[in-house]
């Protein structure tokens, strides 16, 4: 299930100018493509290796943290912070401010963090937002209702899902 949902992330990035993430957000959330996509998973085996799915992998290092904080009021708060790289971009504010380097988030060649061939939806241009695999997460019971209140988050790029989704 891991597998195909990162293989339909290959197709994300920022859909302000590309109708074609927009497209793909809509597949990812249809009932008749998550039906199709059903009949691929199978609880006794792995997919075979002729099986075509876009491959998709980030790597990332210790240099991302979470704050995660839920307090007795309904308030819940997640902060999170990647420098993509120890130490960042290497740029300090006057400030005191350690500049990320969230522009490796992007995919472009020999610079996407797991040198894997560019994608045309995620490729850096102005004004463009990366995609990113920081998943902070929030559950709550529906309003009214009595219920346990869940605030988690992981990191290591594509790692992350896994991780969210066994807790």
């Amino acid at each position: 299930t891991l597998k195909i949902a990162l293989s339909l992330a290959s197709n994300l990035g920022d859909p302000s100018d590309d109708v074609s993430v927009t497209h793909a957000a809509e597949g990812m959330v249809s009932k008749s493509e998550a039906n199709s996509l059903r009949q691929l998973i199978n609880d006794s085996q792995s997919f075979s290796s002729d099986l075509r799915m876009p491959r998709f992998s980030v790597e990332s290092g210790p240099a991302a943290s979470q704050v995660l904080v839920m307090g007795p009021d309904d308030f819940i708060v997640a902060v999170v912070s990647s420098l993509n790289r120890p130490f960042g971009s290497g740029i300090i504010t006057p400030s005191g401010v350690l500049l990320n380097s969230q522009m490796l988030d992007f995919s472009w060649q020999n610079k996407t963090m797991n040198h894997s061939i560019p994608r045309p939806q995620n490729l850096i241009q102005p004004r463009k937002r990366p995609l990113s695999f920081l998943l902070p997460t929030i559950v709550r019971p529906s309003e009214g209702m009595c219920g346990t209140y869940l605030c988690l988050g992981a990191n290591n790029g594509d790692k992350a899902l896994s991780s969210i989704v066994q807790v």
